[in-house]
């Protein structure tokens, strides 16, 4: 069996002008943008994060599937790993 992570929340709205995704949880503000595929680097997608108090959080890597990297940024402000688990059966 393998886990799927996905994002809970529903508010995540997409920036026609830019293609980026955002919403917000507990006072964060998180975004969620496509990064094309460069010479040497990886296509896919990253998550920022800023909070009520300026403060910043940043995926490490890109990651291949959006959802994954909405799930990832609400985790990191929200945490609750069994909401963004999605359980299949291989």
């Amino acid at each position: 069996m393998s886990k799927l992570r996905h994002p809970t929340l529903s508010a995540w709205q997409r920036n026609h002008e830019d293609g980026s995704y955002a919403a917000e949880i507990r006072g964060w503000n998180l975004s969620v943008r496509w990064v094309p595929e460069k010479s040497g680097e990886r296509r896919g997608f990253l998550w920022e994060a800023t909070g009520p108090n300026g403060e910043k959080m940043a995926s490490p890597s890109v990651t291949e599937e959006m959802e994954v990297a909405m799930a990832t940024a609400e985790e990191c402000v929200a945490p609750d790993p069994e909401k963004h688990e999605t359980k299949i059966i291989d």
